[in-house]
Order: C-alpha cells, then structure tokens, then sequence
C-alpha cells in the first residue's frame, strides 16, 4: 500500500519522528539483518559475497545484461537498510533489467569513515573481478548519497579502472556538519531529520577525521570527471541546500553532468518510502541507469 505524502509527514509530526531517528542514529538499536534475510528470501537468482565482514549481494535480472548498479542504503551511516530498501533493488532488477549489488557496509559507531570507505571501495573492485564487462553505477539515498559520492571521487582519483560513470542519489548528505545556514531554516519543516542529532551521528561518523574532510563530507571534494549525476531532493528537509550547493560547484566542470530534480514539499529520502508520489522518481533512477550512454 503507497500513501500520500502529505499524510505519512502529519503523522512524523504526531509521533515526532524526527526525535526517533536521529536518537536511532546517535544510539543504533541491536543489528537484525532485515535487509539481508529478506535478499535471502528473494525469488530473485542472487550470488553472495562477503567484504570485509558485511555481505556483498548481488541480484540478477531475467535477461543478460552488462548495467550494474551498485547499491548503498541511507541511515545516518548509523542504521541497517530497511525493507524499502530491497523493494527499490528488486524494481531495479525486475522492471529495469539491471543487475543490483547491495553492499551491506560497515556502520557507525563499530566503524568510521576511514573503514566504511575503505571496504566499500573494496566491495566494488571485487564486483569489478567478478564481473569485468560490466559497466557500474552507483545509486545511494541521503548517508548512502554522500558515501556514494565519496566513493565517486576516491575511485577518480585513483584513477581506477572500469570507475562508475552514473551516479543517482536521493537526498544525499553530502555534509555530516550540516553547515550552510539555510539549512536552520528549514528544520522546521523536516519531519526526520534534527540538525542537531544529525550532526552528532555525522561526527561520530568522521571519527578521528574532520567533518569537513572529502572522505566524510564529499562536498568539500573536487567534481571533475565524475560521469553522469542524477540528483534528487525534496524542498522541505534540511538537506536541500546541499544539493544546491552541488549543483553550483558541478557547473562548469570537465567531465561531469548534473540533472538535478527538486519536488516541492517532499521530505527527506522520500523517494525511499512508500509513497504515492515517490514511484515516479525511483522509475527516474531506474530509467537512468538502463538507457544507454
């Protein structure tokens, strides 16, 4: 069942769910593996993997097909991948014909960015190893927007081989320390995210890094030959102005494409949830990644 945004964001009000999350950020709850056990119970053909410790799964559509979507699920880098997660992989695979690898990445605070990106990175030459005419891509919502994007531009710098050329991410967070002062304003209006948790759970994350580091915040990074971006925010979560600060540092630049999507009074990672509004957006990102270069 798909319900309207406008009434799952009343009812974020009414249970102030805000508070939950960032609290669940700050302080994860015991690990249960949701995601996983249910790829397990997937009709789905899959091959598992295991990096450094955290299941790699890879999901194979009907048909033969080089296009590879690298998966990486938001949550503050604090939280497991919930089961919309897996019901965007499967329509990936299913309706788009993509083969879909969801990492299972170290999280916060067992691990900080240093091991997070360092295994994730890992991930992905593996899945290069095994798959080497594939052409990869990454798709990533809000934390897992923001370690996309790190990933992005560590594998350009290191000039990698086979490096993603298409990269979709919903409401990435692409500064853990939250900064620009536009975001206050919108606080109010973000019915899951509370700056101040939210910077705690981003500084936890950094570890002993600088919020403002590129490997924390990719923000701070350079945006040169990245590929093809597909951004996509809502107005009312205090993550937009980020993407607006991305759109002005991508333009102009060797290399890389920006289309950047904003939908009116949607909240934060709302293509994620299970909304009336949301299906067209995953369908954007699914169309993204399965039409040809």
């Amino acid at each position: 069942m798909r319900y309207s945004a406008k009434f799952v964001k009343q009812v974020f009000k009414v249970i102030q769910m805000k508070k939950l999350v960032g609290m669940s950020m700050v302080a994860p709850p015991k690990r249960r593996n949701i995601n996983i056990r249910q790829l397990e119970n997937s009709d789905l053909p899959q091959k598992r993997s295991e990096i450094s410790g955290r299941e790699l799964i890879t999901l194979f559509p009907p048909h033969v097909t080089n296009k590879h979507v690298l998966y990486l699920h938001g949550g503050g880098y604090a939280l497991e991948a919930s089961p919309f997660h897996k019901q965007i992989q499967e329509r990936f695979v299913t309706r788009f014909n993509l083969k879909v690898s969801y990492f299972d990445y170290p999280l916060a605070p067992e691990a900080t960015a240093v091991q997070t990106l360092a295994a994730t990175k890992e991930a992905f030459y593996h899945l290069r190893y095994l798959y080497p005419d594939d052409a990869f891509y990454i798709f990533g919502d809000s934390a897992g927007g923001g370690l996309s994007m790190s990933l992005a531009q560590h594998l350009r710098d290191e000039a990698a081989a086979k490096r993603p050329q298409k990269l979709a991410l919903a409401s990435p967070w692409l500064d853990v320390s939250v900064s620009d002062p536009r975001s206050s304003a919108l606080e109010e209006k973000d019915v899951l995210l509370e700056k101040d948790l939210l910077t705690k759970a981003g500084a936890t994350y950094a570890g002993n890094l600088a919020v403002d580091d590129p490997l924390v915040s990719p923000i701070y990074g350079t945006f040169e030959n990245l590929g093809e971006l597909l951004v996509i925010s809502g107005t009312d979560e205090i993550l937009y102005p980020d993407v607006l600060r991305l759109k002005e540092k991508v333009a102009n630049v060797a290399g890389t494409t920006l289309s950047l999507v904003i939908v009116p009074e949607m909240m934060h990672d709302f293509v994620v949830y299970p909304l009336k509004e949301s299906l067209q957006y995953v369908d954007e990102m699914g169309e993204f990644f399965a039409e040809d270069e």
